[in-house]
């Protein structure tokens, strides 16, 4: 074999390199923070979108994973051309590290912040503020006390920016006359606004003033488990304008003189109307 023959096998060994690797797939791994409604995120922060049809396999036997992909699994994703992700496999274990975020953060819907990793962040002192977030998943007990003139036999909801304020998203059992209570598995990092109802928008609750009230908030930091405790003061439809609605007729006026005819008959304290 010639020198030159030599160095043009070479370079088509070369060439036939680059050419598999500018056709190879897409790919990176990372530990996943969630994966639901159609996205997968990982514990970067990074969000990338996932196809109807995604693949979802065991990355060690290459066959259809028995398991859905969950907080803190290790994974392998896959994209298409679009930046779509067509393939999770799925491990219990550490991943080694595959692929370049940058070359797909393009793709990203949601991007990540300077925070560092959080399997490999510092103390919770100091991250965060003294808050860790870890994707863990963390029980949490809605408890709430309505008002006194709420109907014994209301039904108490819950509504948030995760449902699209749905007034009966997620109902409560009734513990007493004035307390509600749900339990409710979140993951840990969750930021979640919400109010109560009794069932419709018109019935949600209000500030104790009668207006309008901003959402609850609820800041999800890891946990085994935490307490929600909230107080109802007022319900919309109890109130109107910042003050207590009266029935019509209850106040006793001129062409109303006794509104409650349960009471004892006595003169009226008002002239009857004349001319009528």
């Amino acid at each position: 074999m010639t020198l030159r023959s030599a160095a043009a096998r070479a370079f088509a060994g070369l060439a036939l390199a680059a050419l598999i690797a500018a056709n190879a797939p897409l790919r990176i791994t990372g530990q996943l923070l969630d994966y639901e409604r159609g996205y997968v995120f990982f514990t970067t922060g990074d969000g990338f979108r996932v196809a109807p049809n995604v693949e979802i396999d065991d990355f060690a036997t290459g066959k259809p994973s028995p398991r859905e992909p969950r907080a803190r699994s290790w994974a392998r994703a896959t994209f298409d051309d679009a930046g779509t992700v067509v393939k999770l496999e799925l491990s219990r274990t550490r991943l080694p590290a595959e692929g370049d975020y940058a070359a797909v953060r393009h793709f990203a819907v949601a991007l990540s912040t300077p925070v560092p990793n959080p399997e490999l962040a510092p103390p919770p002192s100091s991250f965060l503020g003294g808050k860790h977030y870890s994707g863990k998943r963390v029980t949490v007990v809605f408890t709430v006390e309505v008002p006194p003139n709420t109907p014994s036999t209301a039904v108490v909801y819950l509504t948030t920016d995760a449902n699209a304020w749905d007034p009966q998203a997620i109902r409560m059992d009734r513990l007493d006359a004035l307390h509600f209570r749900v339990v409710r598995v979140m993951l840990s990092g969750t930021h979640l606004q919400y109010l109560y109802t009794r069932g419709s928008l018109q019935s949600v609750e209000r500030a104790e003033n009668g207006l309008d009230r901003a959402p609850h908030v609820l800041d999800l930091t890891d946990a085994d488990s935490r307490t929600v405790t909230d107080v109802v003061y007022r319900w919309a439809d109890d109130v109107v304008g910042g003050t207590r609605q009266i029935a019509p007729g209850t106040i006793p006026t001129p062409f109303n003189p006794n509104p409650f005819p349960n009471l004892p008959t006595g003169p009226s304290p008002f002239p009857r109307p004349t001319g009528l």
